[in-house]
């Protein structure tokens, strides 16, 4: 996955990670420099991504709890990790799941 990072307008200690979705979605998910948060974008299409500390195990959380209440219980997803770089120079984590089978939107 290819994913555009930036920082918003005015926000210099903000990342903003977003792709440009086959559905024709851009999600984006933010991280503020310095903080142990991960936000995240969940796609129509099924895909998810987080952004900042502990991404990766952010993102299992909240397959795991979404599963446990019922939602998305007939996906199976691929997990990956990876690192971007921050504008400010720092490598910020970002996870993402892709289910193997998108959803329909």
């Amino acid at each position: 996955m290819e994913f555009i990072v930036r920082s918003p307008k005015n926000k210099p200690d903000v990342v903003e990670v977003r792709y440009d979705c086959d559905c024709g979605c851009k999600p984006r998910a933010r991280y503020t420099r310095g903080t142990d948060e991960a936000n995240h974008e969940h796609c129509c299409c099924g895909i998810v991504h987080f952004v900042g500390a502990h991404a990766e195990e952010k993102l299992v959380t909240y397959l795991q709890e979404r599963r446990a209440s019922g939602e998305d219980a007939d996906l199976t997803y691929d997990l990956h990790a990876e690192t971007v770089e921050a504008p400010w120079g720092e490598s910020v984590d970002v996870a993402y799941g892709l289910p193997e089978e998108p959803c329909e939107h």
